[in-house]
Formats: C-alpha cells, structure tokens, sequence
C-alpha cells in the first residue's frame, strides 16, 4: 500500500499527502466524539435558577408570593452531580446546601426606591442605581466644617443621593476613646451641623463605623495595644476580648445615636481586609467553640450586626464583601448573617471580570439585598495625588456591566457606594485631595446615569464644571467652576511640573555632568557650565515656588493646617530641597575662584578624617 502511495510521480507526491492529512483529521474529529465526557477541571454546579431564600432576607418591602421551583429530587441530584450510588461523594458537596426548599430569586415586584420604581433601567436595559451613595473619608484629609455646606450642594447638582460618613478619628468621642481622636476633631456641635446640612440637602446618610479592622487610630496607641488581634501590628483588634468588644460597641452607640436624629436607615459596620485572625488569646479560646477562623470571624460579625439592629430596629446592617467570600455558605447560614447584613462587593479595577468574577456574586446569592462599591479617589496608588479621571471612569463603565448582569440574582441591588479614599489606611501617605477628584467624581456619576461609556464625551458634567475635564492623567482644564476647583487646577499644574524636572534630572547632560553629587559634597566645577546651569535650575525653581505658596493659600480655605503641611512635604518637599541644595551648590562654586588639585575625593575624605579626630 506504501509503495503505491509513495510512488516515482512526483507531480502527484503533494496531492497525496493532502489527501492524508484530510483523513487524519476526519479520523482525530471521529474518534474524539466517542469520548467519555469526564472532565478534570474542577466542576462549579451551576445554580437552578437565582437562588435566594426570601423567607429569610427579612426585608418588608419584598411580597412573599415568590414560590421554590418545583424540582424533582432527580433534577436536584443531576443540577448538583450527586451520585445516588456513593454517599461519601455526595457528602463533600453538602456545604452548597441546595435543596427543593430554596427558594427562586428574581428583582423583587412593587419596590419603590427613592421614589422611584425598581429596578430602573436605561432604554437598553442597563440598570441605573437607584441609591447613589457618595463616600466622604474624614481619616485622611478631613475639612473644615464651612465646606461641607459646598460639597452637599454640589452632590445635589450631580444626583448624588446620599453619603456614607467615615469619621474615624475626627468624630468626638467621649469616655476611652477621648484620649484617641485627632487634635482636630469635630465638636458635637459642628457634627450636627454636617448632618443637618446633609439632611438639608435631601441626602441619605450612612455611617461607617470599622468593627474589626482598619482599627489603627486606636489600637496604635499605648492604652490600646493590648487589644490587639497581633501584638505586632495595631490593625486587628482582639474582637474577642470582653474589652474590646465593649469598646467596639461604645464607639458604635456614641456614633448611632447622634445619627439616628437625622435618619440612619443604613448602618455600615466596615469589617474588611482584616488580615489576622486567631491569634490573641481570647480569640485562641473563641476558636475552639466556632472551629474555624473563617467561623469566628463570622460569629463577630454576626453578633455586630445583631447588636445594632437590636439596638435600632429600623437600620439595616452593611458589611465589605471579601471577608465572607472566604466562607462555606452553610457557615454563613449558621450564623443567620443572610438575615442580618447587607453586604457590599467593591473592587476598583477597571476590568471587573477579572477581578469581579461571576462566582463571587454567586456565592453571595443567598443575601436578599446586595450593594456595589466603585471609587472615584482614593484607590489609583497609595501615592497618586494628581488628577487620572482614566481610571476611575473605566472602573464605573465596567460597575455598569456588573450590577446589570448581577441584579436579577438578587431581591434587590441596594444601591452604588462610590468610595473615595483619602489614605490606603491610617498610616499610608495621603492620596488625591476631594477638590483634585471632584471632576472625575461627576464624570463618574454622569457614566452610571446613563449606563453606558460615553467615549470621553461628558456633556452634563462640561455643563456643571464650565469646563471639559481631561481623563489623562495630570492634566486639567482652566476656568472651572466647582468648590476647590482653584486647588484641582494647582495640584496638576504642580504634577506636570514635576515631571518635566525629573526628566531634567535624569537627561540633561550639563546637569549631570557638572553639578552632580560630587560638586553639592566637594564644592567643585566648571563656571562656564555652573551659569548656564543656574538659569535651568531658576527655571524649575520658581514656578514650583509659586505653586507651593498658592496651594498653601487654597489649601487653607478647606483643610486643616497639619494635612496641608503633611501634603507639601510628602509631595513637593523634596524637589524643593533638591532645588535649594543647587542653589546653594552653585553660590559655593560662583563665588570660588580656586580650586583644590585632584583627586578631590581623596582630599574630602581626608578633611573628614581630620575632623573626626578632632572631636
């Protein structure tokens, strides 16, 4: 057969091995049907239908007509891959807890939010938040009272409906926690007076107050520390510790009750990113009775969320997400927490299949209500103070996506939390200042009304600012007209400035090549090069000079005097010093008119030998 196939005709060599290849492949397609379909990718059943147990989301608003699917126990059994013939298989899926007795989910009927019907949708079906929370963090860069009646007003004019206050340590404590609020605080007074101002401009107000971590503004203090999760680091506090928990819950009734004047129908228990568990001793003995660290973490937050709705009976309870999606679902139920908080997924990419994926939603899937937390500041670096509307835009177009697929798995999606950082935490430097991100926040908001990317066509918010703010980063419009905007127009101006004396100190020949580290240590070079030199550095010099000297004057209308000195020198100290020490260099060098012989270095080392002696 081969030597008829491989035969002396060369002409017809290449048709024959076509034909071959044809075969082959018919014949690998063929044979590759009859395959079994065993897979070893890790099977994730796929949900019957969008599971949620109405009967425990406890949520008034919501009908109780919904009826559970009338599945056959074959149909639950094939949904889950159980196998009737080996128990043992079946029991390692036993977590998923997906019986007859569930209970479908779908947007829930006759909800009226902000009086509105729910869901609202764009006419292309994409939803629209109904609640759009804006996040105020006052650890960072708090303000001064007056401004806050400035950005109400401007929260108005971009259809913000509501705030998620984060005081930290700016709110007044009393009792313990005295000893532990900023020397800046707000009086109770001026803490009233936000909230009337808040409740003045129809804005909803949600307070936020962490009940596990992010607890560095007490536990870094001496009084504090033994309260620690980890005696190491103050982010964790020992939870389980009678003291501790009486601690937590003094600072959770000094802050609800002021709020409860003005309306607290949302409380936000934080409870993120806590990164030890288990470790204190009480926490140690906690363990045995929960079993697990995942288990103890979810009877603390239970138990806190159960205090504050027993405490205030018409608040619903909100949490962060990625604590709980570490936990079994069975666990979760345990606990009762699907009957006692609401919680929020936030991520601030700009991909969010990436870094949102469908299975975290679906394991949420038994909480009747879920919210969605974007950024606007705050979340683009630890150190990013300029302007990068890019980013944050990008991370809004893609929350559009997300909660328009996600919300019909759920009773109701709350609302949008649009978070805007001022630190990473406690002790991280300073981000974006509001004034630098108002403009990418009403871009932002502009992007969700309309439930679509606009292409950086922003009509709306040209109209609100009197300007068409840029996305790129660092850049920035002139002449607009919001509260802070003179800041956002420094703040960037300063960022471009910067940038072009860094690439003059990494480029530039004569820089480097005659005024470099060893002329500002030996006081040595060329004049020829030293005068033209100093005019480059006045050239870099003065302008920041008059920048830094303007922000000041800005900076003080809205911030408090130690956050605008902490700015200055975190972000613009060391170019100036930088700058001040070539000046000094070139004076030293102009006004020499002899010079040691060489070698330089060894003569300065010499010097210093001498000098140590000396002493």
């Amino acid at each position: 057969m081969f030597r008829g196939f491989f035969g002396r005709r060369s002409r017809s060599v290449w048709v024959r091995l076509t034909y071959l290849c044809i075969v082959t492949i018919i014949f690998l397609f063929a044979t590759s049907q009859f395959k079994g379909t065993a897979t070893h990718a890790r099977f994730v059943p796929e949900p019957i239908q969008p599971v949620h147990s109405i009967d425990r989301a406890a949520d008034p608003r919501i009908p109780l007509n919904l009826e559970p699917p009338n599945l056959k126990q074959k149909e639950v059994d094939e949904r889950l891959n159980l196998d009737v013939h080996n128990p043992t298989r079946n029991a390692k899926l036993s977590t998923r807890k997906l019986t007859t007795e569930q209970k479908t989910t779908k947007p829930a009927q006759n909800i009226i939010i902000n009086g509105e019907k729910y869901p609202k949708l764009t006419p292309d079906g994409k939803l629209i938040p109904q609640r759009r929370i804006v996040h105020l963090d006052l650890k960072g860069a708090p303000y001064k009272p007056q401004y806050f009646t400035e950005l109400f007003a401007f929260f108005n004019r971009i259809q913000a409906t509501g705030i998620l206050l984060e005081w930290e340590d700016m709110f007044p404590f009393k009792g313990r926690l005295a000893g532990a609020v900023n020397k800046n605080a707000y009086s109770m007074e001026t803490v009233e007076t936000i909230l009337k101002e808040a409740q003045k401009h129809h804005l909803h107000i949600i307070p936020l107050v962490q009940t596990m971590g992010h607890l560095e503004w007490i536990l870094k203090l001496e009084q504090f520390s033994h309260l620690r999760e980890d005696a190491r680091f103050p982010q964790v506090i020992c939870f389980s510790d009678d003291d501790a928990w009486d601690l937590l819950k003094e600072m959770i009734e000094e802050v609800a009750e002021v709020h409860k004047k003005y309306g607290m129908p949302f409380f936000h228990i934080g409870a993120d990113e806590a990164f030890q568990i288990g470790i204190c001793n009480a926490s140690v003995t906690r363990i045995q009775k929960e079993y697990s660290k995942e288990r103890l973490m979810l009877w603390h937050i239970a138990r806190t969320a159960e205090f504050v709705k027993e405490t205030y009976s018409d608040t619903q309870v909100l949490a962060w997400h990625d604590m709980l999606i570490s936990a079994m679902e069975s666990d979760i139920e345990d606990y009762k927490l699907t009957e006692l908080i609401q919680p929020v997924l936030w991520n601030y990419a700009e991909d969010l299949d990436v870094y949102l994926p469908r299975s975290t939603w679906m394991m949420l899937r038994n909480f009747g209500s879920v919210w969605g937390s974007s950024a606007w500041k705050g979340a683009d670096g630890p150190a990013r103070y300029s302007t990068n509307a890019n980013h944050y835009v990008k991370n809004h177009e893609s929350w559009i996506k997300q909660y328009t697929m996600a919300y019909q798995d759920f009773n109701v999606f709350e609302g949008l939390i649009m978070t805007g950082w001022s630190r990473y935490d406690h002790f991280a430097v300073l981000s974006e200042t509001i004034p630098v991100a108002l403009p990418t926040l009403a871009i932002s908001m502009e992007t969700i009304l309309e439930g679509r990317p606009l292409l950086s066509n922003h009509p709306v918010t040209a109209e609100l600012l009197q300007c068409s703010p840029p996305l790129d980063l660092g850049f920035t419009a002139s002449g607009c007209r919001f509260p802070g905007s003179r800041i956002y127009e420094l703040v960037n101006d300063m960022y471009q400035k910067q940038m072009q004396l860094r690439t003059y100190r990494q480029d530039d020949y004569e820089l480097n090549g005659w005024l470099s580290r060893v002329s500002d240590e030996y006081s040595v070079s060329s004049h020829w090069y030293i005068d033209k030199i100093e005019q480059m550095i006045e050239m870099h010099a003065a302008p920041l000079e008059r920048i830094a000297e303007d922000l000041r004057f800005e900076m003080e209308k809205i911030f408090f005097k130690d956050m605008i000195d902490e700015f200055l020198f975190t972000y613009l100290g060391e170019d100036l010093e930088w700058l001040n020490k070539k000046r000094a260099t070139i004076k030293t060098i102009s006004t020499s008119k002899k010079f040691p012989k060489r070698p330089f270095v060894e003569s300065a080392i010499s010097r210093s030998s001498v000098s140590a002696k000396c002493r």
